[in-house]
C-alpha cells in the first residue's frame, strides 16, 4: 500500500497547471461511486477528435480540475476459463459389472430426477462401484475434466476411475480408461488427486466406474469443468463511404475522420457474384505517400439461394486516417459503383485512480500536449477497477487547440541579414576614412 500511495503522490503532479481547457472536448465519467479505480473504453468520438495517434493529448481530471494518474491498455484475446459446474450424481448399489449395462432410468423432465434401477438379476450388496452423473446442465458446452468430492475425513486410498460419456443412456463411450484417483495423508501432509482430465467432450450423461479396486468412500458431488474458450478481443467497427480517386481508374480513396488503431478491414461489394483482387494502402496525412497494407481477395456470391461473403482481413496495426482501394480495371474490376471500406479496431481503455471529488472527466485533444500516462502496475491486486462509461462529448478549449501553432516569426534570417548590412556598412565607413586620412597626407 505504501507503494500505491507514493504512486498517488508522485503523479499528483506530473503536469503543473494542465487543466481541462487545455483540451479541445472532454466527456465527463458517469457510473462512478466508492470504488479507488475506473476503467472506461474510448468511444470512436474521442478518435474523431485526437490529435496525436499514440493517445498523447488525453488526460483524466477530477471534480476540483486537478489531473489524476490514468494509464492505457488494450484488451488482448485470450482463453477464458469458465466456472465449475456441480453435477447430479447417482451412486449404483450393485456387485455386478453387467448390471452397469442393463441400468434402467426414468428421467422427470423439469425436475432434474433420475430414478436408477438395475435389471434385478443379481441381488445388491450395498457396495457402489459406480456413479451415473446427469451431464445436462452443461449440455452445450464441451467438458473437459470432472472434479471428484469426497468427505474430509474419508480414508486413505489410490485407484483408478474409468469415465464413459453417452446421450441416449445406452451407448456408452470411453472418455478416459484409468484415469489415477488418489487421497493419502502421512503425518500432516495430505495427497489428493481428484481431478479426471480429458480432451473436451459434450454429454448429456457421464458414468464413472472404479478400474479395480473400489474407494472405501462415497462421492458427495461431480463437478464438471467447462474446456477453455478462446475469446477474441471485442472490435468497434467503422463503415466508411469511398470518394473516386482523381488520379487513375480503378482507385478509390477513403477519410476515416479519425485516427483509429484499425487492426482488420473488408470490403462491402456493391454487386452480387462479385470476385475481387486488390490492394490497400494508407497514409497518415493527405500530403504523405502512400504505403502498402495488405493485398487480398475478397468476394460476394449468392449460391443455393444464401449470400457468400467474406470475412475481415488481418492488417498490421496503424492508425492512419487515408486508405486507398486499388483494383486492376483489366481484371474486371468493381465496376462503376464503389465499394465501402470498413474499418475494425479493438478500443483503448482507460484505468484511472479517483483522488478527489467527482465529478471525473476525460479530456482530449491538443497539439501541444505531451504523454502523460503512466503505468499502474503496482496497484495492488487486490484494488477492485470498477467499470464506467462516458457522457457525450462537450466542448473545453476549443478547436483552435487542435490547429498546430502558427509557426514562429524566422528571426535568424533577418538578423543575420542585418548583422551582414551592417558588416557591410562598417566596412564602407572604415575605407571612407582611410581615404580622407590618404587624401590629407
Amino acid at each position: 500500500m505504501k507503494v500505491f500511495l507514493t504512486l498517488l503522490a508522485a503523479t499528483s503532479t506530473l503536469v503543473t497547471g494542465t487543466s481541462p481547457r487545455d483540451f479541445a472536448y472532454r466527456m465527463q465519467v458517469v457510473g462512478t461511486g466508492d470504488a479507488a479505480a475506473y476503467r472506461v473504453t474510448l468511444p470512436l468520438a474521442v478518435y474523431q477528435k485526437i490529435v496525436h495517434p499514440d493517445l498523447a493529448d488525453l488526460r483524466v481530471f477530477n471534480g476540483n480540475g486537478e489531473q489524476v494518474p490514468f494509464a492505457l491498455e488494450r484488451p488482448a484475446a485470450g482463453a477464458v476459463a469458465n466456472a465449475a459446474t456441480a453435477l447430479s450424481v447417482f451412486p449404483l448399489k450393485d456387485d455386478s459389472g453387467a448390471t452397469l449395462d442393463a441400468i434402467r432410468v426414468t428421467i422427470e423432465s423439469g425436475k432434474g430426477a433420475i430414478n436408477v434401477q438395475t435389471s434385478g438379476h443379481n441381488p445388491p450388496t450395498g457396495r457402489i462401484n459406480s456413479y451415473l452423473v446427469d451431464g445436462r446442465a452443461l449440455l452445450d458446452t464441451p467438458v473437459s475434466a470432472l472434479r471428484l468430492e469426497w468427505p474430509q475425513d474419508a480414508a486413505d486410498f489410490a485407484g483408478r476411475v474409468k469415465v464413459e460419456a453417452s446421450d441416449s443412456l445406452s451407448d456408452w463411450r470411453i472418455v478416459t480408461g484409468a484415469a489415477p484417483i488418489a487421497n493419502l495423508h502421512s503425518n500432516a501432509e495430505r495427497l489428493v488427486e481428484q481431478r479426471v482430465e480429458f480432451s473436451p467432450t459434450k454429454a448429456r450423461f457421464w458414468r464413472l466406474s472404479w478400474s479395480g479396486a473400489t474407494a472405501p468412500f462415497v462421492l458427495t458431488s461431480v463437478l464438471g469443468e467447462p474446456a477453455k474458450q478462446n475469446v477474441e478481443a471485442r472490435h468497434t467497427s467503422l463503415n466508411v463511404a469511398a470518394t473516386p480517386a482523381k488520379t487513375a481508374p480503378g482507385e478509390f480513396e477513403y477519410d476515416l475522420g479519425a485516427t483509429v488503431p484499425v487492426d482488420r478491414a473488408n470490403l462491402e461489394l456493391p454487386d452480387i457474384n462479385t470476385v475481387v483482387d486488390v490492394e490497400l494502402l494508407s497514409r497518415e496525412r493527405s500530403q504523405d505517400a502512400w504505403h502498402l497494407v495488405r493485398r487480398s481477395g475478397f468476394y460476394r456470391l449468392k449460391s443455393d439461394g444464401e449470400e457468400l461473403r467474406n470475412g475481415p482481413v488481418s492488417v498490421a496495426p496503424t492508425s492512419d486516417r487515408y486508405w486507398l482501394l486499388r483494383t486492376d480495371p483489366k481484371r474486371g474490376g468493381l465496376g462503376a459503383a464503389a465499394p465501402h471500406l470498413v474499418v475494425e479496431w479493438v478500443p483503448h481503455e482507460v484505468v484511472f485512480v479517483a483522488r478527489g471529488v467527482g465529478p471525473f472527466s476525460l479530456a482530449y485533444g491538443s497539439t501541444a500536449a505531451e504523454a502523460a500516462a503512466v503505468s499502474l502496475a503496482v496497484l495492488p491486486t487486490n484494488v477492485a477497477i470498477a467499470a464506467a462509461s462516458l457522457s457525450s462529448p462537450e466542448s473545453a478549449g476549443g478547436d483552435s487547440l487542435l490547429q498546430p501553432p502558427a509557426a514562429p516569426f524566422p528571426w535568424k534570417t533577418p538578423l543575420l541579414w542585418s548583422v551582414l548590412i551592417a558588416g557591410a556598412g562598417l566596412l564602407a565607413w572604415m575605407a571612407y576614412r582611410l581615404s580622407k586620412d590618404f587624401s590629407r597626407t
